[in-house]
C-alpha cells in the first residue's frame, strides 16, 4: 500500500475525519486529502505528527514496517545509516574472507602440494562469502528501495478523480453515476479500465477520454448503504500495465442529500411575538435577519435557498426570505462543503409584523438544486 493509503486506513481505523485530524496536526483538509490520494507527500515533521496522532509508527505508514516486531524499525532518519551500513559490510565480507584465502595460501606452501583438497574447501568457503555479501547488499537495498518507494509520492498516475450524478436518487435507493480520472501525464495510446468492488464483486469499466484529456465511465449505478472501492488501471501499447488505488466511496444520504442547518445568530433568532398594533394582533419576529449553513455534496450545484415563515393552519407562507451566499461550492465530489446564507425577512411593508391567525407558527426551510430537486426542513418558532 502507499503512504496515502496507509494514511487513510489508520484515519478510518481511528475513526476520525479529514477535517478533524488535518486541524490536529496544524494543516488544511484539502492538504491532508492531497496526501491520502498521493498527489503530495508531507514532510518529515508532518508525518511524526500523523504517526502520533494516529497511534501508530512512521514506519506503519511508509508501508516498511517489519512483520517481527523484534526487527529493528527503518525509519526516514535511518537512510543514511542503512547506506552506511551496507558498504560497511560489504567491505567487512570482503576483507575477511580476501584474508582467510591468503592464510590458506600460506599454509599450503609451508605444508606442501597435498593440501589441495584444503585449498578447494577454502575456496568454497570464499564463495559462501562471497554469497552472504551478495545477499546482505541485496537485502538492504532492498529495504532501502521500499523507503524511497513510500516517499516518491510525486509519481501517481492520478493527478484527480471523483464522480458526480447522472440523475437523481431513484425511489429503490439507486442512482447512476460518472465516474471521472485525470491522468498526472498522458499516455498516448493507453487503454483505461476502472475497477470497482462491492463486496465480493468486481466490475470493470472501460474509460473513454474526453477532449479534455480526462477519462470518464458512465455505466455505473451506485445503491446507498453500499461501499464502492475504485481503482484504476492503465495499459500501455506494449502490454504494460499500472494500478493504482483511488478510494473507497461509502455511499450514503451524506452523498446525496444536504443538510440544512440554522445558525443563531442570537439567543432570540427562532423567537416570535404577538402584538396589538391599531387594534389588530400582529405577528413579528425577535430577529428579522436570518442565516442558514448548508452542508452538501461537493458536486451539487445549489440553485436557491430560502426560509419561509409559516402560521399553523396557513394554505400559504406568511413570509418569505430569499438568502444569498458570498463564498462559492468547489465541485469536489470526494467532501461536504459548507456554505453560508443570509436573508432578511424585513421590508418595509411588513415593518409593523403580518396578521396574527391566532396559532403557533414555524420555518420551513429549503434548498433546490440546478436539477429542481428540493430538500426541506421545519424549525419551530417559540413565541414569547
Amino acid at each position: 500500500m502507499t503512504l496515502g493509503q496507509n494514511i487513510q486506513t489508520a484515519r478510518k481505523a481511528k475513526g476520525i475525519s479529514q477535517e478533524a485530524l488535518a486541524e490536529k496536526i496544524g494543516v488544511s483538509r484539502q492538504a491532508l486529502g492531497k496526501w491520502e490520494k498521493d498527489t503530495a507527500l508531507p514532510g518529515v515533521d508532518n508525518l511524526q505528527a500523523l504517526a502520533k496522532e494516529l497511534g501508530v509508527s512512521v514506519d506503519a505508514l511508509l508501508g516498511c514496517a517489519a512483520p517481527d516486531t523484534a526487527a529493528p524499525a527503518v525509519t526516514l532518519n535511518a537512510l543514511r545509516d542503512l547506506l552506511d551500513a551496507r558498504d560497511a559490510e560489504a567491505c567487512r565480507r570482503r576483507r575477511g574472507a580476501w584474508l582467510a584465502a591468503a592464510a590458506a595460501a600460506a599454509v599450503l606452501l609451508a605444508v606442501g602440494g597435498g593440501m589441495a583438497a584444503r585449498l578447494d574447501g577454502l575456496a568454497g568457503q570464499y564463495g559462501y562469502l562471497s554469497s552472504e555479501v551478495s545477499r546482505t547488499n541485496s537485502d538492504l537495498s532492498a529495504r532501502m528501495q521500499e523507503l524511497q518507494n513510500a516517499v516518491r509520492q510525486g509519481e501517481s498516475t492520478v493527478l484527480d478523480w471523483g464522480w458526480h450524478p447522472l440523475a437523481s436518487l431513484q425511489d429503490d435507493g439507486k442512482m447512476p453515476v460518472e465516474v471521472y480520472v485525470k491522468p498526472r501525464t498522458e499516455q498516448q495510446g493507453a487503454a483505461v479500465t476502472l475497477c470497482v468492488t462491492n463486496g465480493s464483486d468486481t466490475a470493470l469499466y472501460a474509460m473513454q477520454r474526453g477532449q479534455d484529456g480526462v477519462y470518464t465511465a458512465q455505466e455505473l449505478v451506485f445503491a446507498l448503504g453500499q461501499d464502492y472501492a475504485l481503482s484504476v488501471q492503465w495499459t500501455n501499447p506494449d502490454g504494460t500495465t499500472v494500478n493504482e488505488n483511488l478510494d473507497t466511496v461509502p455511499f450514503t444520504k451524506d452523498c446525496v442529500e444536504p443538510e440544512i442547518l440554522m445558525v443563531q445568530t442570537s439567543g432570540m433568532s427562532d423567537h416570535y411575538r404577538v402584538e396589538t398594533v391599531n387594534g389588530e394582533q400582529r405577528l413579528t419576529l425577535a430577529v428579522y435577519p436570518i442565516t442558514l449553513e448548508v452542508c452538501a455534496p461537493g458536486w451539487m450545484q445549489i440553485d436557491a435557498v430560502e426560509a419561509q415563515l409559516w402560521q399553523d393552519g396557513a394554505d400559504e407562507p406568511t413570509a418569505l426570505a430569499v438568502l444569498q451566499s458570498e463564498n462559492g461550492t468547489a465541485p469536489d465530489s470526494n467532501v461536504r462543503v459548507y456554505t453560508e446564507w443570509n436573508g432578511n425577512f424585513y421590508n418595509e411593508d411588513t415593518a409593523e409584523g403580518w396578521p396574527y391567525l391566532g396559532g403557533g407558527a414555524h420555518y420551513t426551510l429549503c434548498v433546490r438544486d440546478a436539477d429542481g430537486n428540493e430538500w426541506t426542513r421545519e424549525v419551530p418558532l417559540i413565541r414569547e
